[in-house]
C-alpha cells in the first residue's frame, strides 16, 4: 500500500505565476516518484491561474478553519507524512495534526524565512530576530519535525542564530531543469526583461525602481527595449510603465521559458526579499543574462563570483550598463559564471531525503522542545478552536 502524503495549504499553487507554485509543484512530484499518494486540503477554491492538480493524479479536498471536519479528513485519510505549506498553515492546523495523529510525521515547506523577508521590507533587518513574526516562526519550526529551508543563506543564518535547529533543517531548494538553447536563436540587442508575480511586494517595488531607472539607461544606450510580464500588477503601476519610451508590459504569458529565449539581459534591482529568487534561474536557464541585486542572487551567487549580480545602487546598474557597452568580454565572462551557479539545482534531486524521512537525526534538545511545543500548543489552542469551532456552526 502507497504511504500517503497530505499537504495543507491556505494558497492554491500557481506554478505559472510564482516561483513557489513551481516548488510546490516540485515537491508534489517527488513525493510521487517516491510512490506517494498526494493529497491537498486548501481552504481555498482553485484560482483562475491555479494549477489544475487532478492532472497530477493529486486528490484535493477543501478545508475550513475552526471545523472538525478537518479532525475527520485526518482519521479518514491517516497520512503518514504531512506537509505544512508556510508557517501560517502549520499554526492554523497543526494542532489538530498533533492531537489527531501524534506520531505522524510533519514537515514544513517554508519557501522563504517570512520574518526575515518582512523585516527587510521595512529596512529593519538588524530587528529581525527581535520581531513577533520571526517568534511565531521559529515556534512553528521546532513544532514540526523537519524544516524545508530553500536557501543555503537561510540555512546559515539560521544556524549561527540557533545551532539546535540545524538537525531539523532539509535543504529543499529550487530545481531548475537547464534547457537545451539552440545557438541560432536571434535575440535582440539590448532587450531587457522583467518577470514576477504583482501580488509579491518585493515584485512590485523593483518594477518601480526600474520604472524610475529606464530613462538614464536610454541615454546611455538608446537602443535599450524593455518588456514586462507577470500577473496581479496594479493598473497604476502598469501604466506607468507603458507610458514610458521602449517599454511594453505585457502581463501573464502562458510559456515564459518561450518567451524569455527572446531577451538578452534580466533587469532585477530587488530591494528586498528572501528565499531564492525564481526569476534569476530560470533567466539563467533560458540563457538571458542576470543584471541583478545581492538580494536577488541570494542563496545563488554563494561566493559572489558575479560581478553583474550584486548591483545595489542605481550608479552601479549604469556604470555596469555602460562598461558591457565598451567591452564585450564582460558579458561572455558572465554568462559562463552564470551557467556554472546554474548547475547546483539543475542537477540536485529531492529523492534521497524523502527516502530517508525519520526522526532519528534529531538532535535530542530539538526532540524535547518539539513535545514542550506541541503540549503547550494543543493546550492553550484546543479549548479557543473548539469556541471557534461552536461559533462557526452557530453561524
Amino acid at each position: 500500500m502507497k504511504r500517503k502524503l497530505l499537504i495543507i495549504a491556505h494558497l492554491w499553487p500557481e506554478s505559472s505565476t510564482t516561483a513557489a507554485g513551481q516548488h510546490l509543484l516540485t515537491l508534489i512530484q517527488s513525493f510521487k516518484n517516491a510512490k506517494y499518494q498526494v493529497h491537498l486540503g486548501c481552504t481555498l477554491e482553485k484560482t483562475p491561474l491555479g494549477d489544475s492538480l487532478i492532472e497530477y493524479n493529486i486528490q484535493v479536498h477543501r478545508i475550513a478553519l475552526n471545523c472538525n471536519s478537518f479532525d475527520e479528513l485526518l482519521l479518514d485519510l491517516r497520512p503518514e507524512v504531512v506537509l505544512f505549506d508556510r508557517f501560517i498553515s502549520e499554526e492554523q492546523f497543526g494542532w489538530r495534526v498533533y492531537k489527531n495523529l501524534p506520531h505522524c510525521l510533519t514537515l514544513l515547506n517554508t519557501e522563504d524565512l517570512h520574518s526575515l523577508r518582512l523585516s527587510r521590507s521595512k529596512g529593519k533587518e538588524e530587528e529581525w530576530e527581535r520581531t513577533d513574526t520571526f517568534k511565531r516562526e521559529i515556534a512553528s519550526f521546532y513544532r514540526v519535525d523537519k524544516v524545508l529551508i530553500i536557501s543555503r543563506e537561510e540555512i546559515k543564518k539560521l544556524t549561527a542564530l540557533l545551532p539546535s535547529i540545524g538537525s531539523k533543517i532539509i535543504y529543499a531548494p529550487l530545481i531548475i531543469h537547464r534547457r537545451e538553447i539552440t545557438n541560432h536563436i536571434n535575440r535582440k540587442p539590448w532587450s531587457f526583461v522583467f518577470f514576477g508575480s504583482g501580488k509579491h511586494p518585493g515584485n512590485a517595488a523593483t518594477l518601480q525602481r526600474i520604472i524610475e531607472m529606464w530613462p538614464k539607461i536610454l541615454k546611455i544606450q538608446p537602443k535599450s527595449s524593455l518588456s514586462i510580464f507577470g500577473a496581479y500588477y496594479p493598473e497604476s503601476l502598469s501604466n506607468k510603465a507603458n507610458k514610458l519610451k521602449q517599454v511594453s508590459f505585457q502581463g501573464w504569458v502562458e510559456d515564459l521559458d518561450a518567451t524569455l529565449v527572446n531577451y538578452e539581459f534580466l533587469l532585477s534591482p530587488t530591494p528586498f526579499g528572501a528565499g531564492l529568487k525564481g526569476k534569476i534561474l530560470q533567466s539563467i536557464s533560458n540563457g538571458v543574462t542576470c543584471l541583478c541585486s545581492s538580494i536577488a542572487s541570494e542563496g545563488i551567487d554563494m561566493e559572489s563570483r558575479s560581478l553583474l549580480m550584486h548591483l545595489n545602487s542605481e550608479s552601479e546598474y549604469l556604470n555596469t550598463i555602460e562598461s558591457i557597452l565598451n567591452n564585450s568580454e564582460i558579458l561572455e565572462r558572465e554568462q559562463s559564471i552564470q551557467s556554472e551557479l546554474l548547475h547546483h539545482f539543475s542537477d540536485f534531486s529531492n529523492d534521497s531525503w524523502i527516502a530517508n524521512l525519520n526522526v532519528e537525526s534529531n538532535s535530542k534538545a530539538s526532540e524535547i522542545l518539539k513535545q514542550v511545543m506541541r503540549h503547550s500548543t494543543i493546550n492553550s489552542t484546543e479549548n479557543l478552536g473548539k469556541y471557534l469551532t461552536l461559533k462557526t456552526n452557530k453561524t
